[in-house]
């Protein structure tokens, strides 16, 4: 009978644990939660979420009252998320769609441009319960939105942001430079105004001063 070696034995232990890690961090990439009667399980539908990739809200939901779990179907006409990016604290309401052929699996479409943490809130009725339930990224919950400046090659992309920023400044110098033109054309106007008014006093001057010496003439 052959026998086996200690690196023989110790491999398939090895992987196994090593299937365990993943798994574990796939499901550390979507937060489950009871909703009354409905297990929840969100995150972002493209992980790990990268600024300036095209990505959404992920929503699973299954109904696990006693029963086997069954997915709750109908539900994009029904619910809404509410998108908040953390940090700035700007916020939209977005609709949801059925994924083909997988029922009880929810997503949208959008591009997160800023890096950071995101609160996804969702409102409406799921069946017959009225829902109001917020999930928000974390080391506990769910993967936050990374920069995406490491990705990029052969050369370096500016974020949205940094775009958006030197947009805003040049705006910012054109709106000061055009501010500055005007209150010189203002001046000018000024100085025209009263030179022309400096001007009809020297005519109406000369008028008067002509017509004393043309009457002291006279007389």
């Amino acid at each position: 009978m052959k026998r086996l070696s200690a690196t023989t034995v110790l491999w398939p232990v090895v992987g196994a644990l090593l299937l365990a890690l993943a798994a574990a961090r796939v499901v550390h990439a979507h937060e489950s939660r009871m909703v009354g009667p409905y297990q929840f399980v969100v995150g972002f539908a493209n992980e790990p979420a990268f600024e300036g990739q095209a990505n959404g809200v992920q929503l699973r939901v299954s109904r696990t009252d006693g029963q086997e779990a069954a997915p709750v179907e109908g539900l994009e006409q029904t619910l809404q998320v509410e998108v908040t990016h953390v940090e700035s604290g700007i916020a939209d309401v977005m609709a949801l769609r059925a994924v083909f052929g997988d029922p009880g699996h929810y997503t949208n479409d959008w591009i997160p441009s800023a890096p950071g943490q995101y609160r996804f809130r969702f409102i409406g009725d799921v069946e017959d319960l009225a829902v109001d339930e917020i999930f928000e990224s974390g080391p506990d919950t769910f993967n936050s939105v990374e920069p995406a400046d490491e990705l990029y090659f052969p050369e370096p992309v500016p974020a949205a942001r940094e775009l958006e920023g030197g947009v805003r400044g040049a705006q910012s110098a054109a709106d000061e430079a055009l501010g500055a033109a005007l209150d010189v054309q203002a001046q000018l106007s000024t100085l025209r105004t009263l030179a022309l008014a400096a001007i009809g006093l020297a005519v109406a001057a000369i008028v008067v001063g002509a017509v004393a010496f043309l009457t002291a003439r006279r007389s």
